[in-house]
């Protein structure tokens, strides 16, 4: 199936599926068979019964999900000055509030309305001390994910030397932001890799993969010395780094580290364990 072909949906089996998120787009993609992206988010979201996607003047709000208790049909709202990336992201984010009949507004209200960091939130389980908004948020969040980055759709593009070339190229197949784009490659590369997001040479956050050594930097961390870009990709070359400044405890492989770095200061760093020597101590 390609982007141009209408696209019918039976809604009745994509709920069958459950409220869980990965399982709703599942069912989604389990229709479509999709065998390139960019995934078209718009015209699945109307052959599901949203009957209006409307970029807009939002007041603050990166997304809002207008419809009825029932949820026999609803109406989008994106921020019209987000990337047309975030507004994929952001309909899917919607969407998934739709699909979901856990999901409810705030008490009094007959709409969702999504903050910027509503709709950035982690898409990672959710704590089970965590508030019913906050879960809610985060669910939509992995529903829209899953539906943009199938992992039939990610995959294919993970193998070989992990690349930050390899996320670029990506995120523009799949029209997602790049930093999506690194955090679903951490989440389902095979050989475990972590990402440090940083902006002005602080950290904000890192994606690593459960398999992977913990990273020591933390949020608001100054970064240890970084490659430099070799071109105005921003991209760096792969150099070998010393794992002590990067990481907690005292890891035997050699640490390999390569660098994006992007407009207004943001840049994203990743990181990957160079098994080659070990391997062949354990072999002799």
């Amino acid at each position: 199936m390609t982007r141009a072909d209408p696209i019918t949906l039976d809604r009745m089996a994509v709920e069958e599926a459950g409220p869980n998120p990965a399982s709703l787009a599942a069912a989604i993609h389990g229709q479509l068979v999709l065998r390139v992206g960019p995934v078209p988010v718009q015209a699945i979201a109307k052959a599901l019964d949203i009957v209006e996607i409307r970029a807009a003047a939002t007041q603050g709000l990166e997304g809002a999900l207008v419809t009825t208790p029932e949820r026999g049909e609803g109406v989008i709202l994106v921020n019209a000055v987000s990337s047309p990336q975030r507004q994929r992201f952001t309909v899917a984010h919607e969407l998934g509030h739709f699909l979901n009949v856990w999901h409810k507004p705030i008490v009094g209200s007959v709409a969702f309305a999504c903050t910027e960091q509503d709709v950035a939130t982690p898409w990672r389980m959710p704590p089970s001390h965590a508030s019913r908004h906050f879960t809610q948020e985060a669910e939509a969040s992995r529903f829209a994910i899953e539906l943009l980055a199938p992992a039939h759709l990610v995959r294919p593009a993970l193998t070989g030397i992990p690349d930050l070339a390899a996320v670029i190229a990506l995120a523009g197949a799949l029209e997602i932001s790049r930093e999506a784009c690194a955090r679903r490659s951490v989440e389902l590369r095979d050989q475990p890799t972590a990402v440090v997001f940083s902006r002005d040479g602080v950290v904000r956050y890192v994606e690593r993969a459960q398999s992977f050594p913990f990273v020591s930097l933390r949020k608001r961390d100054r970064l240890p010395a970084l490659p430099r870009p070799v071109d105005a990709s921003g991209l760096s070359n792969h150099e070998q780094a010393d794992p002590q400044d990067w990481l907690a405890g005292s890891p035997r492989e050699d640490l390999i580290v390569q660098m994006l770095q992007q407009q207004d200061g943001y840049a994203m760093t990743l990181l990957a364990l160079d098994r080659t020597d070990l391997s062949l101590d354990e072999d002799e």
